[in-house]
């Protein structure tokens, strides 16, 4: 039953903040206190608080009489040429900051919660109470997207799938009224209740007990625990330290360079660090070394400046493509915590998950088809037209079927014992990516699809008659096949653990994808011919 009392409280939209552990003082939240007029909350309120005001001019906004309610004095005489103010509850020996105009300029950004919003939202929301998801794709982790309903719907509806994406900010229906008829965020909370000014300390010690909740893992949101995004100034200035200090020591085991977008490899001539340095074919930190000036007076800010210039073929000049610190990859240990780099932004990596998906890629089989080894910059096509001329491989890179009218390689090299195998030369996590997803699409159009099965059996009827029979006309046994991604990547026995953790996390579910329909999946190295 709806309590009649509470329907005819006025509705407050607030945006609240919890603030981090151990800060005793109101002030030391703030980014400068100075200019800012301060007001005591009421002891009549129950709890205690502060409210700051920052003078601008602007009109009388309309949540004065909201915070007037519980300020000591008049605020009307002093407000009249501000727009911006936070008020401090505390709570449950926590600091909650309200924020109020353009209030949230005010707060110290590396004093603030971080997930708090989306912790809370996921946990008073139901599984199928969802208007609003953010998130990123880890495949394409610069790529952000929101998706949005008209009525309450699950993560299925908004397209979200749980082993590929990472959730940013999120809005949903609570289950209970008090918190309103919606409520979103990700490190503010953003809600509109119905609620008078004494009773904001009963609801900080009610967001602070949903905050602390485990219901999400319940409610189907256990994946946002897997990877997240770091979006804590401090901690990402620790780890900007800790590369720093790798790269100025050449402690380089676990940082590589990667472009952070789509290459055309066939349009590339290479890349260099000053625009008039000659092009290495591949993006590589010895080159880096090698080509600017004094490196131990690295500094962050100055990798942060320092482009990368992409040589493109039958150009006299080169274009500056991105930051050197977007192209680099690192992956460290840092308060017992794994943190990832990639393409300029630090991710989290719950340290559970990450080991079982290296367990699951290091206990994948190769193929064995005695792949011989590529030679120093040569071209994936190149490669995969002279391993064709081995007995029971064929070459069908560039060799199209369509899929409702999307063409869709069937492989790279087929091999007569029924494997698709898929080349791809290591440079990138996008890379490999495209070469996961080039493998999983192709298994599912030749499983499901009758037209793309009778374009490849052509393909395969042009270079052996006999290979034919190896593409049913009906839907084939996928038991009878094997789907095996092969990468060009120099390394010994612990070549799988050196690839990158966002590549194995795109490998280990593409796999699992395909072993659930039926396929074998194996993964090939293929080694790389050392130059004398």
């Amino acid at each position: 039953m709806v309590d009649s009392r509470r329907k005819s409280l006025p509705v407050q939209p607030l945006t609240v903040f919890l603030m981090k552990t151990g800060i005793a003082d109101y002030e030391d939240t703030l980014e400068d206190a100075g200019p800012l007029t301060k007001h005591a909350i009421k002891s009549s309120m129950g709890f205690p608080g502060a409210l700051y005001l920052a003078p601008q001019r602007r009109a009388v906004p309309k949540w004065l009489e909201f915070l007037q309610d519980g300020a000591k004095g008049s605020i009307e005489e002093r407000f009249n040429a501000s727009t911006s103010a936070v008020l401090f509850v505390r709570a449950a020996r926590r600091i909650f900051a309200f924020v109020f105009g353009y209030g949230r300029s005010l707060l110290d950004p590396r004093r603030i919660e971080r997930s708090f919003g989306l912790r809370v939202v996921i946990n008073a929301v139901d599984q199928n109470g969802l208007t609003s998801v953010d998130t990123k794709t880890v495949q394409e982790l610069t790529v952000h997207t929101r998706r949005q309903t008209s009525r309450r719907s699950g993560l299925s509806d908004f397209g979200v799938d749980k082993e590929e994406d990472i959730l940013g900010a999120v809005a949903g229906v609570p289950r209970d009224e008090k918190l309103g008829k919606r409520i979103s965020g990700l490190d503010a909370l953003r809600m509109s209740v119905p609620i008078v000014f004494r009773n904001l300390g009963g609801l900080c010690r009610n967001l602070l007990r949903i905050y602390r909740s485990a219901d999400y893992r319940k409610q189907g949101f256990e994946f946002v625990d897997h990877v997240r995004s770091v979006s804590d100034p401090t901690l990402k200035e620790a780890l900007d330290c800790r590369l720093l200090k790798a790269l100025v020591e050449k402690n380089l085991d676990s940082i590589h360079l990667a472009p952070p977008g789509i290459v055309d490899w066939e349009m590339v001539e290479g890349f260099s660090f000053v625009r008039k340095a000659d092009a290495d074919p591949d993006l590589r930190l010895s080159s880096f070394f090698e080509q600017i000036l004094r490196p131990d007076d690295l500094k962050i800010d100055r990798i942060k400046r320092q482009r990368v210039f992409v040589h493109l073929s039958g150009t006299t000049e080169p274009i500056a493509q991105w930051t050197f610190y977007r192209t680099l990859v690192a992956e460290f240990e840092c308060r017992s915590r794994r943190y990832v780099l990639s393409g300029g932004e630090w991710y989290e990596i719950d340290p559970m998950f990450a080991d079982a998906i290296r367990r699951k890629v290091q206990s994948m089989r190769p193929a064995r088809l005695g792949l011989p080894p590529a030679r120093p910059g040569e071209a994936e096509g190149a490669y995969n037209k002279r391993t064709s001329k081995r007995r029971g491989m064929y070459y069908l890179d560039r060799k199209f079927a369509r899929v409702d009218g999307d063409p869709i390689e069937f492989c790279d090299l087929y091999s007569s014992k029924r494997i698709f195998v898929h080349v791809k030369r290591w440079r990138a996590s996008s890379t490999l990516s495209h070469l996961f997803a080039q493998g999983r699409v192709s298994a599912e159009a030749f499983l499901f699809d009758a037209a793309f099965r009778r374009e490849a059996r052509e393909h395969l009827k042009r270079l052996a008659p006999s290979l034919a029979v190896h593409v049913p006309k009906g839907r084939p046994d996928p038991s009878g096949y094997t789907v095996a991604f092969a990468i060009i990547k120099e390394g010994g026995r612990g070549w799988k653990r050196s690839l990158p953790f966002f590549s194995q996390l795109q490998l280990a579910r593409t796999t699992e994808a395909l072993r659930r329909l039926g396929f074998e999946v194996r993964l090939e190295q293929i080694g790389v011919k050392k130059t004398r």
